[in-house]
Formats: C-alpha cells, sequence, structure tokens
C-alpha cells in the first residue's frame, strides 16, 4: 500500500495513477481470495489418514475468516477510489456522468425554487466553500471506515451512498452570489398617442 500510495505521489499524472494503484490493489484482493480458497481444498485433501475434513474445514475458515472479510473491504474500496477517479476526469464518459448529475439536481432546484424556496446565505456559503464542504465529506467517510469495528463489503458501499447523497445535498444547496436572473427592463412602446394629440 505504501508502494502505491509513493507511486501515486509521483506519477505525472496522479489520477490516471490513482486509477491504476486501485485496479491493481483490487486485482491483488482478487487473486489472494482465490488462492486462499484453492489452497483451503489443497489443505483439505492433504490431511492425515483418520482427521475429520469437517473439523479441519470449519478451523481453516474459523483461522482465515477476518483475512477473507479483509480481502473484500479493500477490494470494494479499491473499486470505488478507481470508480471516482475515472468520474473526476476528463473523459467523454465522465463528463456525460458528471453533466447528467449536475442538469438533474439543478432542476431539482429550480423546481423547488419556483415553488418558494430560497436558499440565501446558505446558498452564498455552499457556494463559496464547495471545494471544503467536498473535502470535510471525503474526511468523514474515510473515518467512520477506519473506526469501524470489523468492516464489510456492504458497509463499505453504504459510506458510498451516503457520500453520494452528500455531494448530491452540496450540489442542491450551490447558489452562485446574484445566482437570479436580472429582471428584464419592460419593453418600450413606440409611436403612442403623443400628449395633447
Amino acid at each position: 500500500m505504501l508502494i502505491a500510495a509513493a507511486g501515486v505521489f509521483t506519477a505525472v499524472n496522479r489520477r490516471r495513477g490513482l486509477i491504476g494503484a486501485t485496479l491493481g490493489v483490487a486485482v491483488a484482493m482478487l487473486l489472494l481470495g482465490a488462492v486462499l480458497t484453492v489452497f483451503r481444498s489443497f489443505y483439505l485433501d492433504h490431511l492425515p489418514p483418520g482427521a475429520s475434513q469437517a473439523a479441519a474445514g470449519a478451523i481453516y475458515d474459523a483461522l482465515i475468516r477476518f483475512l477473507r472479510a479483509g480481502i473484500r473491504v479493500v477490494g470494494v474500496t479499491a473499486l470505488v477510489a478507481a470508480a471516482g477517479a475515472f468520474l473526476i476526469g476528463p473523459s467523454r464518459a465522465a463528463v456525460a456522468v458528471r453533466s447528467a448529475c449536475s442538469s438533474s439536481i439543478g432542476a431539482l432546484r429550480e423546481v423547488a425554487t419556483s415553488h418558494g424556496m430560497r436558499l440565501g446565505p446558505v446558498g452564498r456559503f455552499v457556494h463559496r466553500c464547495k471545494r471544503w464542504i467536498g473535502a470535510a465529506i471525503l474526511v468523514v467517510a474515510a473515518v467512520v471506515l477506519t473506526t469501524w469495528n470489523y468492516p464489510t463489503a456492504v458497509v463499505v458501499l453504504w459510506i458510498v451512498v451516503v457520500v453520494l447523497a452528500g455531494f448530491a445535498i452540496r450540489e442542491f444547496l450551490d447558489s452562485e452570489p446574484g445566482g437570479s436572473p436580472p429582471v428584464p427592463p419592460a419593453p418600450t412602446v413606440e409611436g403612442g398617442p403623443s400628449a395633447g394629440g
């Protein structure tokens, strides 16, 4: 993990470096899980005569239970990080996904505004501190994941859902200062009747 982090830090394109490193970690976790499964069969096939395969299998499963859970958590986290690094990139698919999400949230905000919602200073604050709010969401998610007792892949996926909801709320509350368009002047009518005519 330290070598992967150093590789990302020293890469010319850190986003691509992060994608490569996280995909590499995910593949390594997949291979490690496969090795554990194959070794279980090898271990059970080479027990001494008279040994109980059921008992030996239960012991093996108990010994590697937390290792399997850790493999799943690291693998899912690596895939999520790779997907996130891809979606913030300049590729056509990433831009299309970001544009679709932004336009959908913008349309929802416009509907709420048309029904009387006013963001006021909250919207201006979110617009001014948008990047810091996003960083805070990611830091809180990382702290929750690292301090969770025995996290599972399901826990990782739920954290991702909450993070996406947080970013969606941030986008919904983002209101540029003076975002409401100015009211156009009323058109003047030329050739009207002259005074006293």
